[in-house]
């Protein structure tokens, strides 16, 4: 008599229960994905605040060595011949190489003639993580479009913070009501870095923790308006000495100054980075102040509170909780 042995059937998934599985794993990535990508912008946003860090100590490292804040640009101003580089223009980026330990550049870099001179070629074309946000798309980017002096064609590596230079004098008149008359170097205008000298500390009368040197206007030569790309913007190479920016203000659309002109636009940053404080951070910019310390500041910041963190002497009281 032949005996059987039971052996249980294998059975396998059913295309209804292969379905449903893919189904939670989908549904469990769409949870995690929103959570990975605030951890990476979370991590870029403090890499960006690492660089202005090493900036702002740089700055200092630069004033406890010369005597004061290295100028925001040199312009060749002949009214100025004591002026650091005098004649030739350079902007406070290639002032600060050697002191923020870009020794490669700085060997690179010739001070004794023009930033876009053919002999700073290799200087210029090399990206530098220092002066670069990595929360910034497109990156590394170049600047190839014409550039003064001598409508230079040299292409450029790009950067993304700017010496914040002044506010404009309607902003001044709109906000503190200072004549438009003023000259535009005047100290209640005026930044913490002048164009074609050194600022000393004791200059900074509003204080070093209540003035701004150098903020987020990232992504340029590409413009940006309300994180929508539109095409190229105002100069955009780390060495480029034009890159600095006074404050005028946009509007929410992202327009650069309201009508008439004569009028700071409501939305202070993250609406345009033609000139303006920009970030591609959810909800505002980072900056560097006198004092070395890095801040966020709000999208949602009064224009006025921030013209009054750019003056260094304009005697405004603005506190921790305005920004």
């Amino acid at each position: 008599m032949r005996s059987f042995v039971w052996r249980p059937c294998r059975r396998a998934f059913t295309l209804i229960e292969l379905l449903v599985v893919i189904a939670i794993i989908a549904i469990l990535i769409g949870l995690l994905l929103p959570a990975v990508q605030k951890i990476r912008e979370a991590a870029a946003r403090m890499s960006c605040m690492n660089n202005l860090k090493q900036i702002g100590l740089g700055m200092l490292n630069y004033e406890n060595t010369r005597g004061g804040l290295p100028p925001s640009r040199t312009t060749a101003n002949t009214a100025i011949p004591s002026a650091p580089f005098y004649p030739f223009k350079h902007s406070w980026t290639a002032a600060l190489l050697p002191y923020i330990e870009q020794t490669n550049s700085f060997n690179l870099y010739h001070y004794n003639v023009d930033w876009n001179h053919p002999s700073n070629a290799e200087a210029i074309q090399t990206p530098l993580k220092v002066f670069n946000c990595p929360s910034t798309p497109n990156q590394p980017r170049m600047d190839t479009t014409p550039s003064d002096p001598n409508n230079s064609t040299i292409a450029r590596a790009a950067g993304d913070y700017s010496a914040v230079s002044a506010i404009k004098n309607f902003v001044g008149n709109a906000c503190f009501g200072l004549p438009v008359t003023l000259d535009k170097d005047d100290s209640r205008l005026v930044g913490g870095m002048m164009r074609d000298r050194i600022t000393r500390i004791t200059e900074i009368a509003d204080g070093t923790s209540n003035t701004i040197l150098v903020a987020e206007d990232a992504g340029r030569p590409d413009q940006y308006t309300n994180g929508v790309r539109l095409g190229t913007s105002k100069e955009g190479g780390w060495a480029d000495p034009a890159g600095n920016f006074s404050i005028d203000g946009a509007k929410a659309d992202g327009t650069i100054n309201s009508v008439p002109a004569d009028v700071p636009g409501s939305c202070p940053l993250n609406c345009n980075n033609n000139s303006e404080m920009y970030g591609f951070h959810s909800g505002g910019a980072n900056a560097v102040f006198a004092d070395g310390s890095v801040h966020f500041l709000s999208k949602n910041m009064n224009v006025c509170t921030l013209a009054k963190l750019v003056t260094r002497a304009g005697g405004e009281v603005v506190g921790g909780n305005d920004y």
